[in-house]
């Protein structure tokens, strides 16, 4: 069996304000864990006390997702988990999991903390109809565009930026972004510095930019 596991979104947060006990009991069962980093591996199992475990990675270097497969069609029951969050939500799994379906292996998920469907709750941004977009482009003559393209779209637009470059995007999105849209900034969720704050664009403009530059933050917006 392959078990997709739910790891912490903040180092701050406890597996005892985060995970439920069942968590646990599906770590003691693994013969091995595969783990996006060496050291994100680590962190998980230490909470668990399953140092023992062998780790195998599983991240945008692995080309060859044999070693994973061997071990499952073995018979043993390996785990995944990513550095935080949830696995093959904005993060490596997908293909794994298919390759794993396509064996007919049995594929269990236990639910966790997400930032998407976090910022999604927090926002009060519509969640009917909503796209995460991961990273958008970088270069600001091929990010404005896009921008432009996506207010197009009656939807709820989430992506993230790596945390130096937080703060040079909200820039540019207050900028680019018409008046009446909402911006809903989250950062640090779960964190002990957790902050969720929405206005329209013309409303950020009047107030001083939040001090996201060294936060994980998600970057919503509602045309």
């Amino acid at each position: 069996m392959l078990i997709l596991l739910p790891n912490l979104l903040s180092p701050e947060s406890t597996t005892d304000d985060t995970f439920t006990p069942s968590v646990a009991l599906a770590v003691a069962s693994l013969d091995g864990l595969i783990a996006e980093s060496p050291k994100g591996g680590r962190a998980f199992l230490r909470h668990f006390g399953r140092l023992d475990l062998p780790q195998f990675l599983l991240n945008e270097h692995t080309k060859d997702l044999s070693e994973l497969l061997e071990p499952l069609k073995a018979g043993k029951c390996l785990g995944l988990v990513s550095d935080c969050g949830l696995p093959c939500l904005a993060d490596p799994g997908r293909e794994l999991v298919l390759s794993v379906q396509a064996l007919n292996i049995p594929v269990k998920a236990y639910s966790g903390p997400s930032s998407i469907p976090l910022a999604l709750m927090l926002s009060g941004l519509p969640a009917q109809s909503f796209t995460f977009h991961g990273y958008l482009e970088r270069d600001p003559s091929l990010l404005v565009p896009q921008l432009l393209a996506l207010q197009q779209q009656r939807l709820t637009h989430l992506f993230i930026e790596a945390p130096y470059r937080n703060e040079k995007l909200f820039a540019i999105l207050v900028k680019t972004l018409k008046d009446k849209t909402l911006l809903s900034i989250a950062s640090d969720l779960t964190g002990p510095a957790e902050a969720v704050h929405t206005h329209t664009v013309a409303g950020w403009r009047k107030l001083p930019p939040p001090a996201i530059g060294k936060s994980p933050t998600l970057f919503l917006f509602y045309p």
